[in-house]
């Protein structure tokens, strides 16, 4: 039976990793990764005091990313705002409640350990023993066992959160890992409906009504470099697809105070 260090346990079963935003907003993003993970790893230090809180994530999200212009275009879409304007996505320090977003990362481990070879092979933990890789520091021996270790773990703690504060939409970046991040959120796999940008399933609240919808979606993380003309359409038209399946599930007023101008015209 693989005994998997106490100290990485925790540090899964957090919020460690997650960018941050506004915790009570209807839109939550999730990405595979965190941004920033310098290798070797020192695990008393990069583990140790792991994010319990969901509350804590609340900050003010920087807008250096460069995938800031296709989150701004995205979400201006899904909620009536004029497409190119981030100050209605990124707020300043003082402004988090304003923000419609909460970005979180279903991995607290960065790009240079996501990877199956990396997992095996790659020396990325310092132990009194020398640098070793994640699997040996895990005891986890392959990146798939280590992905089903976090989704029972993470998913424990983000179902939690996602009970406890209700967003509206879930937006998951990669659609391959679709059936990962349905498990991560608890949604209903017998449910899954496919549409041309995204597969999506609910989350329930009770039998017959849903909580939450969780999409899966490759309209996530196009860089500055990749905002061509056809790529800034298809956001806009995602956008679209994401706010009226929203609309179907939880009718009108659903985005509440985050509702755009667009869509409150004639109202």
């Amino acid at each position: 039976m693989v005994q998997v260090p106490e100290l990485f346990t925790q540090f899964i079963s957090s919020f460690s990793g997650c960018m941050g935003g506004n915790p009570n907003a209807p839109i939550w993003l999730v990405v595979d990764h965190s941004a920033r993970c310098p290798l070797p790893i020192d695990p008393e230090k990069v583990f140790a005091n792991p994010v319990t809180n969901i509350d804590a994530l609340k900050r003010a999200l920087p807008t250096t990313c460069p995938c800031t212009k296709s989150v701004t275009r995205l979400i201006n879409s899904i909620t009536g705002n004029p497409e190119a304007e981030t100050s209605l996505v990124f707020k300043p320090e003082g402004q988090e409640d304003k923000q419609p977003i909460l970005m979180l990362s279903a991995s607290p481990l960065c790009t240079g350990m996501i990877t199956t070879n990396a997992w095996m092979e790659k020396p990325a933990v310092k132990t009194a023993d020398g640098e070793v890789t994640m699997a040996k520091y895990t005891g986890l021996p392959s990146y798939r066992d280590f992905l089903n270790f976090l989704v029972a773990q993470r998913g424990q703690v983000f179902q939690a959160a996602v009970a406890e504060k209700s967003p509206k939409i879930i937006l998951c970046q990669n659609i391959l890992r679709a059936n990962d991040y349905f498990k991560l959120f608890g949604a209903d796999r017998k449910n899954v409906e496919a549409n041309d940008f995204f597969l999506v399933a609910p989350v329930m609240k009770n039998d017959k009504e849903v909580r939450t919808l969780v999409f899966v979606t490759d309209m996530i993380g196009f860089g500055t470099g990749d905002m061509t003309p056809e790529n800034e359409l298809e956001l806009q038209q995602a956008g679209n697809e994401f706010r009226h399946y929203a609309h179907d599930a939880f009718g009108d007023g659903w985005l509440g105070q985050f509702s755009g101008e667009l869509l409150t015209l004639g109202k």
